[in-house]
């Protein structure tokens, strides 16, 4: 982290201005501003190509901006971001560089870790998976996929499958094998041919235990469907960072897909891990994915904090639960192919900042990541939106939502985004009816709105990256490490331990 970060955040004169200007805007309405500021919509709206993220819905003005900004500018968030790009150890207590966007061509030429050039092992392993997928359609042997995965390596390419199966090829099916939960597995499998089943074990070390069990449980399956031993090893493939026990359990050299260390599992959508996406839609439309996210990452890195969409997601979270002491955060996508939002940014979320330790070893004396949750629109609507609009916690949410439907029928998209319009005006609105005290809606509750023009490998690439920085951004002025997850570890320690005594019982 940054050399010039101060010790005591709550102390530096940006922190206190914000707090006294959270004072004066405790009893101003959002809809006042829009009534004393008419081009309010348009002042607080940021595009990126076909992407828009308008803020307007915030308890926010000019000021609030400003001091937000001059917050990030104080603990170093433009050095950090530089770092983060060029390579440094950004993950601290690991000793690792965090190059994700390394994966989608937003890096150095010439940067090498460990003795290799980045970009090299890059565009080596796109290579590799490009061959691979061109191998794939032309031999035309599978025509179900069962990606095996847990946390990051799962919901990262399960979230891009179904926000763009429709760009499936035609007779191809893939399945997400991730609990360890046996009846899991046999729905997974149930009534797939094995003859046509090919497996994708995804695991950094290659020993994450409920992946490894599923995929030997994977190898039985296939022995006990009559795929003969000479020929079963092709229904594998790896993504690792451990080649060496990837051909232990039996994979072909050219089936095992590089992993670099110095990519997190919650990000890893971007390198092999993607390979079930590649394979089902086609290397290229991989590729528009890819090139989504670099457009982001390009972005985040060379835009105006006052002008930088991530920026400003990560420091209006910043502003809310570190001022205003709100603890939860709702993503609500209106498009059901994105349904798996909500779960994707629970997990880049409360993963990367739900730490109580910062870069100096030292407990903050602050709030960090808050509670994520959501579900899809218009459901949603009809489960917590109660909570939402009249409960005793205020929750920010994001709305997400396309200007065109991938499939358009009749009047279906046309009243899909006249909730969205709708549930924001009420969130800021609200209602007050005297006569029936039950009926009242307290209002001035904020909401974001993200804009896409259209569910695309492109504009689906851009989103996500956009979160990626937002939480990088929060990491970055909370001075904690957004890319560790030690919180994971002991539970799985202690799981190993109870299984020991279970199956010693046996």
């Amino acid at each position: 982290m940054s050399s010039n970060y101060p010790l005591s955040l709550m102390q530096t004169e940006e922190w206190k201005q914000l707090a006294e200007h959270q004072n004066t805007l405790r009893d101003v309405r959002i809809s006042a501003l829009f009534k004393n500021d008419l081009a309010r919509g348009k002042t607080y709206t940021l595009a990126l190509d076909e992407i828009s993220f308008d803020y307007s819905r915030n308890k926010i003005n000019e000021r609030t901006i400003a001091l937000l900004t001059a917050l990030a500018r104080r603990t170093g968030l433009e050095e950090m971001r530089a770092h983060l790009f060029n390579g440094a150890i950004m993950n601290f207590t690991e000793r690792r560089p965090v190059l994700h966007m390394a994966l989608r061509g937003s890096c150095p030429a010439h940067l090498d870790i460990e003795g290799r050039n980045v970009r090299e092992r890059v565009d080596a392993t796109l290579e590799q998976i490009r061959v691979f997928t061109e191998f794939f359609d032309n031999e035309q042997r599978f025509s179900e996929i069962v990606h095996i995965g847990i946390g990051g390596s799962d919901i990262g390419p399960k979230l891009a499958y179904s926000a763009l199966r429709h760009l499936t090829k035609p007779g191809l099916r893939v399945h997400f094998l991730t609990n360890v939960d046996p009846d899991h597995f046999h729905d997974t499998l149930a009534g797939l041919n094995p003859a046509r089943t090919l497996f994708i074990i995804a695991s950094k070390s290659f020993s994450t235990q409920e992946t490894m069990t599923n995929a030997h449980s994977a190898r039985e399956w296939l022995v006990r469907g009559g795929v003969g031993a000479d020929i079963i090893d092709a229904h594998f493939c790896a993504v690792t960072a451990n080649a060496g026990e990837a051909r232990q359990f039996g994979i072909a050299p050219e089936n095992i897909f590089d992993l670099p260390d110095w990519v997190g599992g919650r990000f890893s959508l971007w390198s092999a891990v993607g390979l079930p996406v590649a394979l089902a839609l086609g290397f290229d439309h991989f590729k528009s994915l890819l090139h989504g996210a670099y457009t982001a990452d390009q972005h985040f890195l060379h835009t105006p904090l006052e002008q930088n969409i991530p920026v400003m997601m990560g420091m209006l979270g910043v502003w809310y639960r570190n001022f205003w002491h709100y603890n939860a955060y709702c993503i609500l996508p209106y498009a059901e192919r994105l349904s798996l939002m909500p779960q994707y940014i629970q997990q880049l979320d409360m993963e990367s900042n739900g730490k109580t330790m910062d870069a100096h070893a030292a407990r903050v004396p602050y709030k960090t990541a808050p509670i994520v949750f959501g579900a899809s629109g218009t459901g949603a609507q009809h489960t917590f939106f109660q909570l939402l609009h009249q409960g005793s916690e205020i929750v920010p949410c994001d709305f997400i939502a396309t200007r065109q439907p991938v499939h358009p029928l009749g009047d279906h998209h046309e009243k899909l985004v006249a909730n969205v319009l709708g549930q924001t005006k009420a969130l800021m609105d609200g209602d007050h009816n005297a006569d029936e005290p039950h009926k009242n809606f307290d209002g001035n509750r904020p909401s974001n709105i993200l804009w896409l023009q259209k569910l695309c490998p492109q504009t689906l690439g851009m989103l996500l990256a956009l979160y990626e920085h937002k939480i990088f951004v929060q990491g970055a002025v909370w001075n904690i490490n957004s890319f560790d997850q030690y919180g994971v570890e002991l539970g799985k320690t202690l799981a190993g331990k109870a299984l020991e005594k279970i199956q010693g019982v046996r």
